[in-house]
C-alpha cells in the first residue's frame, strides 16, 4: 500500500513541476502598459532632439572670486533679486587689520605733507632774522677795525701784516652776512618742490593701497550679476567657499532669469543638415501629464561640440557630435515646467534623413 503511495505522490510531484514550467513562459510574456505614452513625432517631416529648458538668461552659476569661510548668506532658494544685491559675505577680518593698516599709513603721509605744506614756520623767521642781524654787525665791527687799521698803517703805527688780518676779518664777516642771507630765504620759501612731489606720491601711494584693499573687500560680498531669481543654493554660514577659478568645485548660488523660458535643443550631427531656419518646433513635457509645447525659432548656434548632457535613454548616443538651437516657449504650459528639465523635441523640416522632400510618418524620439 505504502508502495502505491509513494508512487502517486511522484506522480503529483511531477504533474505540479511541469505545470509551473509551463505557465511560468506564459506569465513573463505579459508586459505591463508603459507609464506614459512615447513620444511621437507631429511633423510629417521633422528631426527629434534631446531638449533642455533653461531660463532666458541660462542657469547662471555664482561664485566668490577669493577662497574663505561665508559669513552671511542673504537670499533663499526661489527668492527675486536684483542686479547687484548681495548674495552671501566671506569672512573679511584680515583685510579689515589690512585696511586699518593702511589707513594709518595715508594719516602719516598726509600730515608729512601738510607740515611740508605749511614751511616756514613763523617761529623759525625770527632766529634767521636775528642771525642776518649778527652778520650785519659783524661786518660792520669789522669794517670799522680795518679802517683803523689803515688810518694807522698810513703813519706807519701798525705792522702790514695787521692790516692783512683786518682785511681778511672783513671777509669772514661778508661771507657770514652772505650765508645768514642765504639761509633766511631759504626758510622764507618754505618746502621745495620736488620735496613736495616726494610727499605727495607718498600719499597718493597710500590712497591707493586703502582703495586696493576697499575692492578686494568688495569681492568678498558676493552680488547677484543680473535681476534673476535664485534657482539654487548650494551654500549656507559656516561653511568655506572656493573660489571660482577651483576646478569642479559646485557654484554657491545657480540664478536664471525666469520671466521666460526657452528650450535649448541638441540636434544629432547626422540631423544638422536638415535645420532650416525659422522653422517651426515642438517639446514634450515627459511624464504621465505629458504636455506639447509650441516653440518659436530663436537661432542655432553654429558650432557642433562634443555631447555633454545625457538622457538617461539606455539607447543614447554618446559617442556624437550635436548642435544646439535656441527656442523660445511661445505661451505658458499647463503643467509646471523647471530650468534643467528635459523634454522631447521635434523640428520641422523639409526633408528626410534620405534626402526626399514631401510626405512621410511620423518618428518617434530618438537621443
Amino acid at each position: 500500500m505504502i508502495k502505491y503511495i509513494t508512487i502517486l505522490i511522484a506522480i503529483s510531484g511531477l504533474t505540479l513541476a511541469f505545470y509551473a514550467v509551463s505557465t511560468e513562459g506564459q506569465q513573463q510574456q505579459i508586459v505591463p502598459p508603459p507609464a506614459a505614452p512615447p513620444s511621437i513625432n507631429p511633423y510629417a517631416r521633422g528631426i527629434a532632439a534631446a531638449g533642455t529648458i533653461e531660463a532666458a538668461s541660462r542657469n547662471i552659476p555664482v561664485a566668490a572670486a577669493e577662497s574663505g569661510v561665508v559669513t552671511d548668506v542673504y537670499k533663499a532658494v526661489g527668492q527675486t533679486v536684483q542686479a547687484g544685491e548681495p548674495l552671501f559675505k566671506l569672512d573679511s577680518r584680515v583685510l579689515d587689520a589690512e585696511l586699518m593698516r593702511a589707513r594709518a599709513a595715508e594719516g602719516v603721509a598726509l600730515a608729512r605733507l601738510e607740515a611740508l605744506k605749511a614751511q616756514p614756520r613763523a617761529e623759525e623767521l625770527p632766529q634767521w632774522e636775528a642771525a642776518v642781524a649778527r652778520a650785519k654787525a659783524r661786518l660792520a665791527d669789522a669794517s670799522d677795525l680795518l679802517a683803523d687799521t689803515q688810518r694807522a698803517a698810513s703813519n706807519q703805527a701798525v705792522s702790514p701784516s695787521e692790516t692783512e688780518r683786518r682785511k681778511y676779518a672783513v671777509q669772514i664777516a661778508t661771507a657770514e652776512l652772505e650765508q645768514a642771507k642765504a639761509q633766511l630765504a631759504l626758510v622764507k620759501a618754505g618746502a621745495w618742490a620736488p620735496d613736495l612731489k616726494v610727499a605727495q606720491s607718498q600719499l597718493d601711494q597710500a590712497r591707493a593701497e586703502i582703495a586696493s584693499i576697499q575692492l578686494r573687500l568688495d569681492r568678498f560680498t558676493v552680488r547677484a550679476p543680473i535681476s534673476a531669481t535664485v534657482l539654487k543654493r548650494n551654500i549656507e554660514p559656516g561653511q568655506y567657499s572656493t573660489s571660482s577659478s577651483a576646478a569642479g568645485s559646485q557654484a554657491p548660488f545657480v540664478l536664471g532669469d525666469l520671466s521666460t523660458l526657452r528650450v535649448r535643443a541638441r540636434v544629432d550631427e547626422e540631423d544638422a543638415p536638415l535645420l532650416i531656419d525659422n522653422a517651426r518646433g515642438t517639446a514634450r513635457i515627459r511624464g504621465v501629464a505629458g504636455e506639447s509645447l509650441d516653440l518659436q525659432w530663436l537661432w542655432v548656434e553654429p558650432l557642433a561640440q562634443p555631447k555633454a548632457e545625457l538622457t538617461g535613454s539606455t539607447i543614447e548616443r554618446v559617442d556624437t557630435r550635436v548642435i544646439e538651437v535656441l527656442f523660445t516657449i511661445k505661451s505658458a504650459p499647463k503643467a509646471r515646467i523647471f530650468p534643467g528639465q528635459v523634454v522631447d523635441v521635434f523640428i520641422e523640416t523639409t526633408r528626410d534623413r534620405a534626402g526626399s522632400v514631401g510626405g512621410g510618418s511620423g518618428a518617434s524620439v530618438r537621443n
